[in-house]
């Protein structure tokens, strides 16, 4: 009798274990898209953003080489077309040459004084520069994109003492540009759930993100200043390899359909 009591007590101790995790799991992700949504509501909310058809900005960066020493500085011009349908177009000057990424959605070329530059590298870095500068920007409207899988992983504690919210946020293979590559932890303030930094393991190594300062455009609260580090993998800086610094940006400015076109 002590036998099968104990086997029937194994059991259903199996299925509560198993029915615990799956609402442990609901509970995760209800907590994680609240929180997306304090972070929307905070950021100037959903409905004011979808109202952008386009954004213009000058976006300065510097670059630096571990010993601290200032590498470049390079000052890019990008313009976005959000609706109907995502389109870029960025560019900018370095050691003489005009750079240019132009993507209409479909198909992104990366240009030098006019000329498509029809290397891997070239194609590969168009596609992902003019994509990754947008999600970034973008921020945090995008943690609603299709394909994006959030974690809520509780109250977390940064390098610098500060305490944040912590969210886990991978996407599902096919979902963008690297869906199922990239594992990001966005860290957000405790009062007002903007972002205090965010943690990114691209699969190569790892880098860290300190946002900085964020200005109101329009209603909307976009980054104006963040620096970001080469880190290691305990979410530790170890050294300042960029400063991005947005400057004159602008909502729903005419942008000319030619903009997104190359001639071959």
């Amino acid at each position: 009798m002590i036998g099968l009591l104990g086997l029937g007590c194994k059991g259903d101790s199996k299925k509560d274990s198993s029915v615990e995790r799956t609402e442990a799991s609901k509970e995760e992700l209800s907590k994680a898209e609240k929180l997306v949504n304090e972070a929307i509501s905070s950021a100037g909310g959903m409905g004011n953003w979808s109202a952008k058809k386009t954004m213009s900005y000058i976006k300065n960066i510097q670059s630096f080489d571990s010993t601290g020493t200032l590498l470049r500085t390079v000052a890019q011009i990008h313009k976005y077309q959000l609706k109907p349908s995502f389109k870029a177009y960025m560019s900018w000057e370095l050691d003489g040459n005009k750079h240019e990424i132009v993507n209409n959605g479909k198909q992104a070329w990366k240009l030098v004084n006019g000329e498509i530059q029809e290397d891997k590298v070239a194609v590969n870095s168009a596609w992902n520069s003019s994509f990754g500068s947008q999600y970034m920007v973008c921020m945090p409207f995008k943690l609603k994109a299709p394909g994006t899988l959030l974690k809520y992983e509780g109250i977390d504690t940064l390098s610098n003492n500060r305490i944040v919210h912590n969210l886990k946020v991978t996407y599902e293979k096919g979902a963008g540009s690297s869906g199922g590559m990239h594992t990001w932890h966005y860290f957000l303030n405790t009062d007002n759930y903007q972002f205090e930094a965010n943690f990114l393991d691209h699969g190569k190594g790892y880098s860290y993100t300190d946002y900085d300062t964020f200005i109101e455009v329009d209603g909307i609260a976009v980054t104006k200043e963040r620096k970001s580090y080469v880190s290691n993998e305990n979410r530790e800086p170890v050294y300042l390899r960029t400063v991005y610094s947005n400057s004159e940006i602008q909502f729903d400015i005419e942008l000319p359909e030619e903009l997104f076109k190359v001639k071959n």
